[in-house]
């Protein structure tokens, strides 16, 4: 077995590849009690994951997608190929004889959850070597698995299906089952059905174009389009004995299109070979087209009273493989603007950096959280879409833009020259800082090798910022960031942040909570604050965290805050000290960072902090793109034993549907809701506040409310059993020896 110098095993892709029904076989599972019969046996898992594969018929491998180094054989296939285990190369040197990759290679189109049948003519097997291939992620690393597909013997066909004995119904039998046993893998289940068609009659050789409506903007990755017919073609060359050229057409493109123009049952000639047409249409409208070269025709008569039947079937496959390719596309394109969403990029990342000169174009729409709060988000939706087509438009022939953020762009180039690209890049920074009702910052980068594309993004985002700057002193009549605080503008800046850091020019303050029995109050912990000061000038946070959030440098904040805190707790803990619990906010582009749950938990292990002392409190719009992914990853953090706060409750932020969707384990009403408390028309509100903390008591959920500056407030958020109080009623934010110093 080879694992050539991967960083990851074998059995950690095969327990994915299992699980998914990447891989199907016939394994004997009741053999392995002679393998594995003792809980307490040291045997190696990777060991088991050999032995199963091995045992197998089918040949299995799995290569490095990107470099298409082989890192996995089992023995079938070294005994196929007559190699040792040991094998060092790549598919493309093993399997075809090549020096460089084949230039029909699907590996790099396959997207997520996606099937690709693979086609090998002329292979080192002497044989028509059909794969089927999926690709897999792990450890930012991207695998195909390729597993033979069992191969339909014409022998077997001859011997047990003689046709002219057969009724209709004997006829179909195989197609339905062929039907039914891959109704779930319709790629695999079309590439099976036309081979076993072309067989059944003796054909040279089985051809099918599936027509493709571009107007639904499908992006159909795992094929290779022909632009002048407008289909998919999938070919099955049936006899094998012939030697197959690179440069082979199946089908004369000429009988294509007239057959397409005819769309009817026919025979067609060219130079003594004999073409069948067969069309596939769904609705009176076209599916696509069954070429049959040089069948039998006796065979293929007998087959006319199960014809349309066969017809309908195919037609079902196609209309079902479509719908599982939209599905897919779903997953990978922005809903709002039609481009590739950020997922898509990190896919795609690993195939472009195959390339040479690669060019990077980052762009932000400038004030557009302005934008929805002055005109409203529909306003501010229909300006991403204006300019996702102006890039579109700039650059129409460059396939790879994405939207990767609220009002993020990015624009990939490959092959493109720097001098070129240079050009390009100021032509669509003027354009885009016209006058059009809005602006957009731009940032670009070149790199000679596609090995730094990453490098490119990284610094054609530090581009994009410093325009940024440049459009905010300009603009700064909207207030966001005022004019004389250039050193806000700076905080865009990586390493200024880091600087201020080290400087200790970022307080922390603690903002009480306390909880009320009979008269007495009782601090029962506290939420962290931050606070910037710069030359003995404090910057209070809605300067300053809306360039944070702009440039989403948040989490170098957020991590800092939490470090801090757990480091303070561990001091007291050592000197036997009181500790409460400190409560810490985290921007919504901190929670959905990969290294989110992985960062806390190492900063909580390395001081030893359990979970319960340092509640993370999140906030976010249910209406958003976002949400779906606060949903995931606190659900997430909440499995690994965090306590979650759901800060701003009962406003916009986050209200009811929070309670059913998130894992919560307390609440804050949000202080709008606390200021009208104690107004002379306050029944509505406390009606509701009453019926909220009830719901909360019954689910087990803590209820806070923030923002108390009145004891009238105090007295009757008391009276309705609200289970903590924070506000200036009690206390204001205060230093950490303050807050400690109330214990």
């Amino acid at each position: 077995m080879s694992k050539n110098n991967i960083d990851t095993t074998v059995d950690d892709i095969f327990s994915d590849a299992f699980v998914s029904d990447s891989i199907q076989s016939d394994i004997d599972f009741n053999n392995l009690d002679d393998i594995v019969y003792n809980s307490s046996s040291s045997f190696d898992i990777s060991e088991i994951a050999d032995i199963l594969l091995d045992s197998i018929d089918e040949f299995v491998f799995i290569t490095d997608t990107t470099t298409k180094n082989i890192v996995y054989i089992n023995k079938p296939l070294c005994e196929a190929l007559d190699i040792n285990s040991s094998f060092v190369g790549t598919c493309y040197e093993l399997l075809c004889g090549r020096d460089t990759p084949c230039p029909d290679c699907t590996s790099n189109k396959i997207t997520d959850d996606s099937i690709f049948i693979v086609n090998h003519l002329n292979s080192k097997l002497h044989s028509n070597f059909v794969l089927r291939a999926r690709n897999l992620e792990l450890y930012n690393r991207t695998y195909t698995i390729n597993v033979a597909l069992p191969k339909t013997e014409p022998a077997a066909v001859i011997q047990f299906r003689d046709l002219n004995k057969l009724n209709t119904n004997d006829i179909l039998a195989p197609y339905l089952k062929l039907y039914a046993d891959n109704v779930c893998n319709p790629e695999v289940q079309i590439y099976k059905f036309i081979e076993y068609f072309g067989i059944e009659l003796s054909a040279e050789n089985c051809t099918l174009f599936e027509h493709i409506d571009l107007s639904k903007n499908i992006s159909y990755q795992n094929y290779e389009i022909d632009p002048t017919l407008n289909m998919l073609r999938t070919q099955i060359w049936v006899n094998e004995e012939l030697n197959v050229p690179d440069d082979y057409v199946l089908v004369p493109k000429d009988i294509v299109n007239k057959a397409y123009e005819d769309r009817v049952y026919k025979e067609y000639t060219v130079d003594d070979d004999l073409y069948v047409a067969i069309p596939l249409e769904l609705d009176l409208n076209p599916v696509g087209m069954v070429f049959i070269k040089n069948p039998n025709r006796a065979y293929l008569k007998t087959l006319d009273p199960a014809l349309k039947t066969i017809q309908r079937l195919l037609t079902g496959s196609i209309e079902l493989k479509k719908m599982h390719m939209e599905l897919s596309n779903v997953a990978s394109t922005d809903p709002l603007t039609g481009l590739k969403n950020r997922k898509q990029m990190l896919v795609d990342i690993n195939n472009l950096s195959l390339n040479n000169r690669i060019g990077v174009i980052f762009l932000n729409v400038n004030s557009l959280k302005e934008i929805n709060t002055e005109h409203g988000t529909k306003y501010g939706d229909e300006i991403l879409v204006k300019t996702a087509s102006l890039l579109k438009q700039l650059m129409p022939e460059n396939k790879n833009i994405y939207r990767i953020g609220g009002d993020e762009f990015v624009a990939i180039h490959t092959a493109i020259d720097e001098a070129e690209f240079c050009v390009l890049s100021d032509m669509l920074k003027a354009f885009m800082l016209s006058e059009k009702g809005f602006s957009v910052s731009v940032g670009t980068h070149w790199e000679k090798s596609g090995i730094l594309i990453q490098k490119a993004i990284n610094l054609s985002e530090s581009d994009m910022y410093t325009e940024k700057k440049t459009y905010y002193r300009k603009n700064h009549n909207g207030g966001r960031y005022r004019k004389q605080n250039d050193a806000i503008l700076r905080l865009m800046e990586p390493d200024k942040i880091k600087s201020y850091i080290e400087q200790n020019c970022f307080k922390i303050l603690y903002q009480p909570k306390f909880k009320i029995q009979n008269d007495v109050a009782e601090i029962a912990g506290a939420e962290a604050l931050v606070r910037l000061v710069i030359d003995g000038t404090v910057i209070p946070p809605d300067d300053f965290i809306p360039a944070l959030e702009s440039a989403h440098y948040t989490y170098l904040i957020d991590y800092y805050v939490f470090e801090t805190i757990c480091k303070r707790m561990r001091e007291r803990l050592d000197q036997n000290e009181k500790v409460l619990p400190v409560s810490c906010n985290f921007s919504r582009h901190t929670i959905i960072r990969t290294d989110f749950k992985e960062t806390l938990k190492s900063i909580l292990n390395k001081y030893n902090i359990g979970y319960d002392l340092i509640p993370l409190e999140v906030s976010e719009h249910t209406n958003t793109s976002r949400y779906q992914d606060l949903i995931e990853v606190t659900n997430n953090l909440a499995d690994e034993g965090f306590n979650i706060s759901i800060d701003d409750f009962g406003t916009a932020h986050a209200n009811i549907y929070s309670l059913a969707d998130l894992s919560v384990n307390e609440v804050k009403f949000d202080k709008k809701l606390i200021d009208n408390l104690a107004s002379e028309n306050n029944s509505k509100i406390t009606t509701i506040l009453g019926v909220l903390i009830t719901m909360c008591k019954k689910l087990g959920i803590k209820t806070i409310a923030e923002g108390v500056e009145e004891k009238e407030q105090s007295d009757i958020l008391k009276s309705l059993g609200c289970d903590e109080i924070q506000g200036y009623y009690y206390s204001k934010p205060i230093k950490e020896d303050d807050y400690y110093g109330k214990f």
